[in-house]
């Protein structure tokens, strides 16, 4: 009991230990409250399932495919890109991914003219693609 009692009273020396207390319990409440909210992040590009076995071209048609169903009045989305085959290697010596070189893009919100500038916007932003070489068309 001695230990105790002898930590019990170099506790209540120590000046101010209301606010060490307060800024304590934040702290333990700030991160727990920030590891709950980045387990809880089911919108990450990667909250969906690629197949183990998919290439590079259709691991980003699959991301692409999600981004754009979630952009508002889209609805559901199917991407055709086509890719650049010709393979270059890097001054690394490294193979580069193919590049794209068009895009169609068939979804639910096709016949809105906004829905139709957002995607090939957001198209022509994760392609790095002229907006001209994407096309947008209503899902009959």
């Amino acid at each position: 009991m001695g230990k105790i009692s002898d930590i019990i009273g170099r506790i209540k020396k120590v000046k101010h230990i209301e606010i060490i207390a307060i800024a304590a319990v934040a702290a333990v409440v700030l991160a727990v409250y920030f590891c709950c909210v980045s387990c809880q992040n089911n919108d990450s590009p990667q909250a969906y399932a690629i197949p183990d076995d998919a290439d590079y071209c259709t691991s980003i048609q699959l991301q692409l495919e999600n981004a754009i169903s979630k952009i508002s009045g889209v609805g559901d989305a199917y991407v055709v890109i086509n890719w650049d085959k010709s393979v270059a290697t890097s001054f690394s010596g490294g193979v580069e991914n193919p590049k794209a070189t068009g895009a169609i893009v068939v979804c639910d919100g096709g016949n809105s003219t906004k829905v139709k500038l957002d995607v090939i916007y957001a198209v022509s932003t994760l392609l790095d693609l002229h907006p001209e070489k994407i096309i947008v068309y209503p899902k009959s």
